[in-house]
């Protein structure tokens, strides 16, 4: 009887977290979290907007050109947080969404890493941790309008030897890349590492590890490439980048 009450009450709980979520279409990400010092530690916060998004969450960063007198309530709107309960051997983070006023609206479980390198080991908690999205079955119900103009289309920095910015198709796939300790690791939009890249002693030249083939990545006529060796052939691959 016990056993039955409680699975009654998580169900119910977890309704409530459903029903409120479902009132919100936007969500703000803070460039910085409060567990650290800089900004986009780790990729952290380009990892929890491109989650959010993939889970069907318009999520921009709170410097977003969005903001820039296209809205109304700021209570619309849910905050993204971090919360780093990281101990000395496992690394331990959960996502929070926080409505204007400071309550919790949704939570996800922890999500754990025993990996030893920081970054590797927060993208895995993290990772783990937004599973919780899978199960949520977010849709928005429509209860709160924001009055906004039409929505930017996306505009994306590319890094470029002639120009810093490009606008893209929006159907192009970009890679976005995280520091790591010597170099970065390139996510995609899951986030998953799909490579990992190493800092040489010239700028924009990377030595580069995708799943076990090593070459070079590198900027030819304003495009990142990726240019490896397979069967005594060199191979160009164009690789759309995000730093």
């Amino acid at each position: 009887m016990k056993k039955v009450l409680l699975t009654l009450i998580l169900m119910l709980s977890f309704a409530s977290f459903s029903q409120n979520i479902n009132d919100y279409q936007y969500v703000i990400v803070p460039k910085k979290f409060d567990s650290f010092k800089e900004e986009d530690k780790h990729g952290l916060n380009t990892s929890v907007k491109l989650l959010l998004q993939k889970y069907g969450f318009k999520a921009y960063f709170s410097d977003d050109s969005f903001f820039d007198g296209n809205v109304g309530n700021r209570c619309d709107f849910l905050t993204a947080g971090l919360v780093d309960d990281s101990g000395l051997m496992v690394t331990k983070v959960r996502v929070v969404l926080k409505d204007c006023k400071g309550n919790i609206v949704y939570q996800t479980e922890l999500g754990r890493s025993r990996e030893k390198q920081y970054s590797i080991a927060y993208s895995q908690a993290l990772r783990e941790a937004a599973k919780s999205f899978e199960t949520l079955n977010y849709k928005y119900n429509g209860n709160i309008a924001v009055a906004a103009a039409a929505e930017p289309k996306p505009v994306v920095k590319v890094i470029d030897t002639k120009t810093d910015t490009a606008t893209v198709n929006s159907n192009e796939v970009f890679f976005f890349a995280q520091p790591t300790a010597n170099g970065y690791q390139v996510i995609d939009n899951e986030p998953k590492v799909i490579m990992r890249l190493y800092n040489t002693s010239q700028k924009n030249v990377f030595m580069a590890d995708k799943n076990g083939v090593n070459g070079t990545v590198l900027i030819k006529e304003g495009q990142w490439v990726f240019e490896y060796y397979d069967n005594g052939k060199l191979v160009s691959e164009p690789i759309n980048l995000k730093f």
